[in-house]
C-alpha cells in the first residue's frame, strides 16, 4: 500500500474519511473491494480527537485502485552487480515515520544516549498520530544533551495554554521510556524554542514578584506552574535574601515568595 501526501493520482478516485486514517482506509476496501495493498492512498487529513481530548477532526484520504503491473522476473546472475543508478527506478515500500528523523551527522550522542533519544523520539511519533496531530520531530542537541524538537501545523495545540499539552506529553513520554529501558534518564521536549521563551518569562516573573515580597514585607504567591517552572522559581531566586516553597497539589500547586525578613510594624511606646 502507497501513502503519498503531495501528489493526487492522475486516474478517477474517491474521497473517503473516518475517525483515524485506518478506518478510512477500511472504507475505501469496502468500496472498491479490494486489500489495502491493491489501493492508491493520498492522505488529505489525518483523523484527530486531539490531544488529550482536546480538539479533533475526521481523516479524509482519496483512494484508487493501482493499475495492474507485469510480476517482477528474477534477476539473471550478470544484473546481480547493475550500477546504483538502477535502483532510483524501482519502487520501494516507504519507511516508517520513525525512520525518517535521523541524528544529523556531528550530532551523535553516545551509543547507549542515542538509543535512548531515539526510543523517545519514536514515542512521541507514535503519541502524536494516535492524537492525529501534524508534528515533525527532530533530535537537537544543547549544552544539556540531547533533545526533541517537535514543528508543525498542528505546533500551538501540541503547546497548549501555558506549555500545559506539551508537559504533559514531556511527562507521558519519560513514563513509557522510562518503563521500556528501566532508566531514571529523562528526555526533554522543545517546541521550537517555546520553553526557552517560557523560562526567560518566569525568571521575569521571579524576580518582579521578589522585589514586590520585599517592598511590602508580605510573602507572594504565584499562579499555579508545572513542577519545571515552579524549580525554575526556587533556583532564580535560591541566594536573593528570598524564601520560596510550593503549596496546593497536583495542577494547582503554585510557589509562594517570602522575604527574609518580614516586614517589622511600628509600635509605639
Amino acid at each position: 500500500m502507497t501513502h503519498n501526501e503531495s501528489s493526487v493520482p492522475t486516474q478517477e478516485s474517491k474521497e473517503f474519511d473516518g475517525k483515524t486514517v485506518d478506518y478510512a482506509i477500511e472504507a475505501a476496501c469496502k468500496y472498491f473491494e479490494a486489500k489495502p495493498d491493491d489501493l492508491e492512498i493520498n492522505i488529505l487529513t489525518r483523523g484527530s480527537t486531539g490531544i488529550f481530548g482536546l480538539g479533533g477532526r475526521k481523516a479524509k484520504i482519496q483512494a484508487v485502485l493501482k493499475e495492474l503491473t507485469p510480476p517482477v522476473t528474477e534477476k539473471k546472475p550478470e544484473e546481480e552487480n547493475a550500477p546504483i543508478e538502477a535502483e532510483a527506478n524501482r519502487v520501494t515500500p516507504e519507511a516508517p515515520e520513525s525512520e525518517k528523523d535521523v541524528i544529523k551527522p556531528g550530532k551523535e550522542a553516545p551509543e547507549d544516549r542515542d538509543k535512548h533519544i531515539s526510543l523517545a523520539m519514536e514515542i512521541t511519533e507514535e503519541l502524536l498520530n494516535r492524537a492525529g496531530l501534524a508534528g515533525q520531530i527532530e533530535i537537537k542537541v544543547d549544552k544539556e544533551g540531547s533533545y526533541l524538537d517537535i514543528s508543525g501545523e498542528d505546533l500551538s495545540l501540541i503547546i497548549g495554554k501555558e506549555g500545559q499539552n506539551l508537559n504533559a506529553l514531556e511527562y507521558i513520554v519519560n513514563r513509557i521510556l522510562r518503563h521500556r529501558v528501566e532508566s531514571r534518564t529523562g528526555v526533554k521536549l522543545e517546541a521550537q524554542g517555546y520553553r526557552e521563551k517560557r523560562e526567560k518569562s518566569i525568571s521575569l516573573l521571579a524576580h518582579r514578584m521578589a522585589k514586590k515580597a520585599q517592598k511590602t514585607g508580605r510573602p507572594v504567591t504565584l499562579q499555579p506552574l508545572g513542577a519545571r517552572e515552579r524549580r525554575l522559581v526556587h533556583l532564580t531566586l535560591k541566594g536573593k535574601g528570598i524564601r520560596t516553597h510550593s503549596v496546593g497539589e497536583g495542577i494547582m500547586r503554585k510557589v509562594v515568595i517570602n522575604p527574609a525578613r518580614p516586614r517589622q510594624r511600628n509600635t509605639k511606646k
